[in-house]
């Protein structure tokens, strides 16, 4: 809710019956804020980025809402040109882009003599635009590449109403090292559209917050919400989609990226195209391959990759503790280690139908998270002592979602025992981390505080991997211990976290300012990291 008279802002969660009211003028840099900001000091983007943004009248009217309205184009392009002598695989990366292609139709100029309202969304429009400031998004999501707020400066330009604004992202980008992918179609579609012009006077009580609400901080309210939105992702089933082909009778369940215990490795060689080809197999209840579709990739590979997959074997699937037969989703690889240059194919052509596949398998065979759990147990019991080592991570991770909190202690302490012995493996940091940190969010559980403040701190004495130090640790057990009112505790973490996400420091600069304030940071996308 927007205030004009006190310039202020204030945003409701209705789910969790949260609200938080703040100045308008802080609004813009507080939205921000919820945005990662990576570094660009010290050569961070290894090679250059070239921005480039057009934006003309196109000459198209349309009526909305009784309301003549006339269109701009805006097009906003970025590309990322790699330096040369980088490693070979990211050859693929060379040539990396994003556009922006923006429509907006806004109420012609002689509107607004004859339609009463626009004079006040053409008000609101300026407010807004000063206030909340969306340039700074803008530039805190692209200022990494360079910037692009040269879009949203010639929005602000534009002091009419705004009756319907639709943007499209298109994304070249790089899938896995060495892969790249070329989206043909937007990869990201966006439209926003008024859809009531009045000024017919409103009853106040709907710019009231409900007596039952509990005003709170904006970190609080931010990060609330995010967990909030995390945990109802993972519970709620997937998006109703057409039925898929038919489920044979015999199958009985559907378990994602099942870890084959043999494979045999195609010879890249032998192509001349490369990629990856993603199958859905059915498993027996003795583990070999009772059959095998393509889901997506490049066709001069499919039937190889048909061929490859069944002669794998994978540990048996159970239900009521006896083995049935399962389907579950693979990749076989096709590379060429002595071929230099880019890749000759793209990675998981027909990605949307795959997607579309696995949905409606986890919407005709779900699972709880309690099966979840059970599922990659069963998994992890295959192979050599490194297939158990890896999925150690993921094993406390979802015994702490399944409300298994005792077995989460004992995965965190095995993933620890276990990355003492593997200090050279790229996951070390990962496991010194991710253990520590589930050994203080179970502490908490049973209220020992100062056991899950110790834990945090050894999380944080990590060494770093390639995920920390480019995305940064979960801000999960910090944030609780916020709640709890150890402040110290967290500041000191985020001094630890200093020496590997070298990426993060401006991010840890204004996290640690907050808590000085006696506020909440607004931690993002890593307060849903492991």
């Amino acid at each position: 809710m927007a205030d004009f008279v006190k310039n202020e802002i204030t945003l409701i969660d209705a789910e969790r019956k949260r609200y938080v009211t703040i100045p308008a003028s802080e609004y813009g840099p507080r939205m921000a804020e919820m945005i990662p900001k990576v570094d660009t000091a010290d050569g961070q983007i290894p090679g250059s980025v070239q921005n480039k943004c057009d934006s003309s009248k196109t000459g198209r009217t349309e009526v909305i809402q009784g309301v003549q309205a006339e269109e701009r184009e805006h097009t906003c392009s970025q590309q990322v040109k790699l330096t040369e002598g980088m490693q070979q695989e990211a050859a693929a990366m060379a040539d990396l882009g994003t556009k922006f292609v923006t429509h907006v139709w806004s109420a012609s100029p002689s509107e607004r003599a004859r339609v009463p309202a626009l004079w006040q969304l053409s008000g609101y429009e300026v407010w807004r635009k000063y206030f909340m400031n969306p340039t700074q998004a803008v530039d805190r999501i692209m200022g990494v590449m360079g910037g692009m707020s040269t879009m949203t400066e010639d929005l602000q330009e534009d002091q009419s109403a705004i009756l319907r604004l639709t943007m499209d992202m298109y994304m070249k980008t790089p899938s896995m090292p060495g892969v790249t992918t070329t989206a043909s179609e937007p990869t990201m579609k966006m439209t926003l559209e008024i859809d009531e012009l009045s000024t017919a006077p409103l009853d106040d009580s709907i710019l009231q917050v409900p007596a039952d609400y509990a005003e709170t901080t904006f970190g609080d309210f931010t990060n609330g919400m995010m967990q909030a939105l995390a945990k109802s992702a993972k519970a709620a089933k997937p998006p109703a989609t057409q039925p898929g082909p038919a489920i044979p009778a015999n199958v009985k369940a559907y378990v994602p990226s099942l870890k084959p215990l043999s494979t045999t490795e195609p010879d890249g060689s032998a192509y001349e195209t490369e990629g990856s080809v993603e199958l859905l197999v059915s498993v027996s209840p003795k583990g070999t391959v009772e059959s095998a579709e393509v889901l997506s990739g490049p066709e001069p590979l499919r039937n190889a990759a048909l061929n490859q997959v069944r002669n794998w074997t994978f540990r048996p699937v159970l239900r009521d503790g006896a083995p049935v037969t399962a389907y579950t989703d693979t990749l076989v690889f096709f590379t060429d280690p002595k071929r230099t240059g880019p890749p000759s194919g793209q990675f998981w052509p027909n990605i949307a139908a795959s997607w579309t596949r696995k949905m409606q398998l986890e919407q005709a065979l779900p699972r709880s998270p309690q099966q979840v759990l059970a599922d990659l147990e069963q998994d992890s019991l295959g192979g050599d002592k490194d297939r158990r080592y890896y999925a150690l991570s993921d094993l406390e991770y979802f015994a702490l979602q399944a409300g298994a909190y005792d077995k989460a202690a004992d995965y965190a302490h095995e993933l620890l025992s276990d990355a003492e012995r593997k200090k050279e493996d790229w996951n070390y940091g990962n496991a010194i981390h991710n253990g520590h940190a589930t050994l203080g969010l179970v502490a908490l559980r049973s209220d020992d505080v100062a056991t899950a403040c110790q834990e945090l701190l050894e999380a944080g004495k990590t060494p770093g991997s390639p995920q920390l130090n480019s995305f940064g640790p979960g801000m999960t057990l910090a944030n609780e211990l916020l709640k709890r009112g150890e402040r110290e505790a967290v500041l000191d973490y985020f001094a630890l976290c200093r020496k590997f996400w070298k990426l993060g420091g401006s991010q840890l600069d204004a996290w640690s300012d907050a808590v000085r304030k006696g506020e909440t940071p607004v931690f993002g996308g890593n307060l849903n990291l492991p």
